[in-house]
């Protein structure tokens, strides 16, 4: 039982890690903190981005790679909804800018009073894509489409489904901008959300 608490402690570490990294890369390499929603441990690590240290280094290209910030959209989308299902408010605040944290925060608080569970699950990416992009303005934004889908249901205490369905799958659609300080070393954070269901 120690030996899976361990791996299972290495793999948040690489996931959140690899997150992080691919949403706030720097040239130089970054020094990254994380703490453990499962252990509480505090671990720390300095990321260099695997393309950069091996491919020599191109004049004019900046420090931004379309494809790799999707990646990290993806994981940070799916780290998201799932934290926001599952009432985690210590991930929230590591993804979210404070605006749109205290909206997810009143609306998990919301659900606590009401005694009810939000049962999330999600199925697949249909589409990612970047909508708009700016590097000069401050701070930088990126703003993605997604298209998933999803399982969502919200329960009463006893589990009984009182809103959305918790097996059929269903497509929702999500614009998500992405902002991060010009010259600051933190990763991006979601500053902002809109979401609707898709017909099938």
């Amino acid at each position: 039982m120690h030996l899976e608490w361990i791996l299972l402690t290495i793999l948040v570490f690489l996931v959140v890690s690899k997150l992080i990294s691919v949403l706030g890369q720097e040239p130089k390499g970054e020094k990254i903190r994380f703490v453990s929603n499962k252990t509480g441990d505090v671990l720390e690590m300095t990321l260099i981005s695997e393309k950069k240290a091996s491919q020599p280094e191109k004049k004019n290209q900046g420090d931004f790679n379309e494809e790799d910030f999707l990646i990290g959209a993806k994981m940070a989308f799916n780290a998201v909804v799932d934290a926001f299902a599952q009432g985690q408010e210590d991930t929230l605040k590591t993804l979210l800018s404070p605006r749109v944290y205290d909206k997810f925060i009143a609306a998990i608080e919301e659900r606590k009073l009401k005694e009810q569970k939000m049962e999330f699950s999600l199925i697949s990416f249909v589409s990612c894509k970047i909508l708009t992009r700016s590097d000069e303005k401050n701070p930088k934004t990126v703003t993605v489409d997604f298209v998933t889908e999803q399982t969502n249901a919200l329960c009463d205490k006893t589990g009984a489904v009182i809103e959305g369905d918790s097996i059929f799958i269903g497509k929702v659609h999500d614009v998500w901008t992405f902002q991060k300080e010009n010259k600051s070393k933190n990763s991006w954070v979601v500053s902002a959300t809109k979401s609707e269901a898709l017909n099938a």
